[in-house]
C-alpha cells in the first residue's frame, strides 16, 4: 500500500469511527420505536409500511458496518486448513442461490494434491462468497453460468470466481475497488463488496485482480 492509499484508509478509520457511532443511535431509536409499533397494530397494510422501515434501517446497519469493515478490519487469525475443504462449504451455501436464480454453478475445487493453506479461513470465505455473490447478481436476471475453480500456480493458489454476463467496462476497471462505486452498467451490486474482497485479500497477504470479460482472481501465497 503506498502512502496515498495509507492517508485515505486513515481518513476513512476516523469518519468511520465517529459517524458509525453518531449515525447507529438514531437508527437504533428508530428500529426499537417500530417494533414497538409492529406488537400494537394490526392493519396489514400499517404493519407492511413498518415492516419496510425495519428494512432499511437495517440496511443503514449493514452501510456503516460496511464502512467500518473496510477502515479499521479485524486482524486475521491464521490457521493451517484444506482450502478446498473450506470452499466445498462455501459451495453448499451457495447451491440454492444459484438454483433460486436459475443458473448453472460449476464448480472446479478439488486437486490431486490437498490444498493445505496458512490463512484465515473465516475472511478468505467472506471474500470469495462476494465474489459469487456479484457473479449471481451479474447474469440472474437473464440466467447463465457462474464457475468456481481453485487452481495451483508458482505462487501460491488462485480461487478463480467467473460468470458469463457482460464484464466490466475498461472505463470503470480503475473504479472497481473504490467504496461504493457502482457497477449497474455491468449488472453488478453496488457498496462494499469487490473493496472488502480488496481488503481481506492486502489483510491476507493476497491479492485480487479482475480479468476479461467476467473473471475475478484470488490468489494466496503458499
Amino acid at each position: 500500500m503506498d502512502d496515498h492509499e495509507h492517508d485515505k484508509l486513515a481518513a476513512l478509520a476516523e469518519f468511520a469511527a465517529g459517524a458509525g457511532h453518531e449515525i447507529n443511535n438514531p437508527l437504533a431509536i428508530i428500529a426499537g420505536r417500530t417494533q414497538i409499533l409492529l406488537q400494537e397494530i394490526e392493519h396489514p397494510e400499517h404493519r407492511r409500511h413498518l415492516g419496510i422501515i425495519l428494512a432499511q434501517v437495517k440496511r443503514a446497519y449493514e452501510m456503516t458496518a460496511d464502512i467500518r469493515f473496510f477502515a479499521r478490519p479485524p486482524q486475521p487469525e491464521i490457521v493451517e486448513f484444506d482450502l478446498s475443504e473450506e470452499l466445498h462449504t462455501l459451495v453448499a451455501e451457495q447451491v440454492p442461490m444459484m438454483q433460486e436464480a436459475n443458473l448453472a454453478f460449476h464448480v472446479e475445487i478439488d486437486l490431486p494434491d490437498r490444498p493445505v493453506v496458512q490463512s484465515d479461513p473465516v475472511l478468505l470465505h467472506l471474500a470469495v462468497g462476494i465474489l459469487c455473490n456479484n457473479a449471481r447478481e451479474a447474469v440472474q436476471l437473464t440466467g447463465g453460468n457462474v464457475w468456481l475453480r481453485l487452481q495451483r500456480v508458482e505462487s501460491g493458489w488462485e480461487i478463480v470466481v467467473q460468470d458469463d454476463g457482460f464484464g466490466i467496462s475498461e472505463e470503470e476497471l480503475p473504479l472497481i475497488f473504490d467504496p461504493y462505486y457502482s457497477g449497474r452498467q455491468a449488472g453488478r451490486g453496488l457498496g462494499f463488496g469487490l473493496p472488502k474482497a480488496w481488503r481481506i485479500m492486502q489483510l491476507l497477504g493476497g491479492s485480487i485482480r479482475y480479468e476479461p470479460k467476467s473473471t475475478f482472481v484470488l490468489t494466496l501465497p503458499r
